[in-house]
């Protein structure tokens, strides 16, 4: 009899769960979570009240008996310095995770699946969504999911299903470094977008959450593909040793107001509905996706060309009295801010910014800023200090509230300005996460 321990009990915590209990009636559960009980979604509430299985908050785990035999099921949700895991009572115990899982199923039962996963610090999501979209413009039978929002194992039902009609149906993942640091099955085709300093909060070192990439690749085989850029040095490295076909995508095929791939025009600029280069770039996978499939040019052409921003991704949210309104609320990074920032004219955008302090470094941020001549600043503690110490005579507030952020920008704008939340910090502290940070701004936006 198996023991398990699901530890994150949100969405992909009850996918394991559901899937591990279907797979196994006699398996045994210890369901583990930071928060109180009375905290989690109704699905959980419903298994506590029927008793099927224990619920441990975390605080409580070390003085419970553990089965040494047990798995952890670890989710996204829960950091891979988490006290219990590092030092504490889970530290020696096997791991797992819903994707592995996934990936594992998928190698013994459903063969012919070809698996895509995605990863990078910033445009995972948007660059997954686009891949899908390609595919499925052309007719190809695909799937999506993994961080984007339907767990992996929750998509298996439909791959069984489309695997009667076609025996090679996609599986099109995102797949976060929290994922990966716990996986040892690496997807058929592999995309690595970026990698900068993130999630610092989560990992030893900047070198540790590099390394956690490297399961995205490392288990490749000769007929497999990896897809990346080679602009990031510690890209090169990390493909060094993979027997995958590689495939580059960067600045070079972004000329002329056009994406290209090798020396044929794909797209215009103009055509793509997403704001930015860096945004514009994340579309390049799709094209060699697109293209490593047979899919005509106008086929990805129109994939692309009637795609629209995802929430929070520099999304457009709209304009009253003639200023407009973007959400990049998952901007959490000081790189993907200065990339919103330089989507827009220099001395035409309002900025809000700031938040919970993950030890990354500003400077670069505040530079810009400052350079772009941002005309004001409604800044969120902690880091919001540090960034305003720096700022000058720009002017800039700090703030406790979107309504409270939102109110000071209109001060400052004028027609044909840009007020553009994007903080280059995690929300954690005022909100909820950035989901929620982006929803109350689009909400003061809209009901005002």
């Amino acid at each position: 009899m198996q023991n398990y321990i699901i530890f994150g009990l949100g969405s992909e915590g009850l996918s394991s769960y559901r899937f591990l209990k279907n797979q196994n009636q006699e398996a045994q559960f210890i369901l583990v979570d930071d928060k109180p009980g009375d905290q989690l979604s109704p699905d959980w509430q419903k298994i506590f009240a029927e008793d099927q299985d224990r619920f441990i908050p975390s605080s409580q785990l070390e003085f419970e008996s553990i089965p040494p035999d047990s798995i952890v099921v670890k989710t996204p949700g829960i950091a891979p310095n988490h006290q219990l895991l590092v030092s504490g009572k889970l530290a020696n115990l096997k791991r797992t995770n819903n994707a592995q899982l996934f990936f594992e199923y998928l190698q013994s039962n459903l063969a012919g699946v070809i698996t895509v996963g995605v990863t990078g610090t910033k445009g995972k999501t948007t660059t997954t969504a686009l891949i899908h979209r390609v595919l499925r413009e052309a007719g190809l039978a695909a799937v999506l999911g993994g961080n984007i929002g339907t767990p992996a194992l929750s998509l298996i039902p439909e791959l069984e299903e489309l695997t009667k009609g076609n025996p090679n149906p996609l599986a099109v993942l995102e797949l976060s470094s929290h994922q990966l640091v716990d996986m040892s099955v690496s997807p058929n085709i592999a995309v690595l977008l970026n990698i900068t300093p993130e999630h610092l909060d989560h990992f030893p070192s900047l070198q540790d959450y590099i390394d956690s990439k490297q399961a995205l690749i490392t288990h490749q085989r000769q007929s497999d593909h990896v897809i990346y850029n080679p602009e990031y040095q510690s890209l090169q490295s990390l493909v060094e040793k993979t027997p995958a076909t590689r495939h580059h995508f960067g600045e070079n095929n972004l000329h002329d107001n056009a994406l290209y791939f090798e020396d044929e025009k794909i797209i215009d600029t103009k055509d793509i509905p997403l704001v930015g280069k860096h945004q514009w770039l994340n579309a390049l996978p799709s094209i060699v996706i697109g293209k490593h499939f047979g899919i005509s040019t106008e086929s990805i052409k129109n994939a692309i060309a009637s795609f629209t921003s995802l929430p929070h991704r520099l999304e457009y949210i709209g304009e009253k009295d003639g200023i407009a309104y973007y959400n990049d609320s998952q901007a959490t990074t000081p790189e993907a801010a200065v990339a919103a920032l330089r989507s827009f004219p220099e001395k035409s955008v309002v900025l809000i910014a700031g938040g919970h302090d993950k030890g990354v470094d500003l400077s670069e941020y505040i530079e810009e800023i400052k350079n772009r001549g941002v005309k004001a600043v409604a800044l969120f503690p902690p880091t919001g200090e540090i960034i305003g110490a720096e700022l000058g005579e720009i002017p800039h507030r700090l703030v406790t509230s979107m309504a409270d952020a939102v109110a000071y920008c209109r001060e400052h704008a004028e027609s044909g300005d840009t007020i553009l939340l994007s903080p280059a910090c995690a929300s954690f502290g005022v909100f909820k996460n950035y989901m929620q940070r982006g929803e109350i701004f689009r909400e003061e936006i809209n009901n005002s």
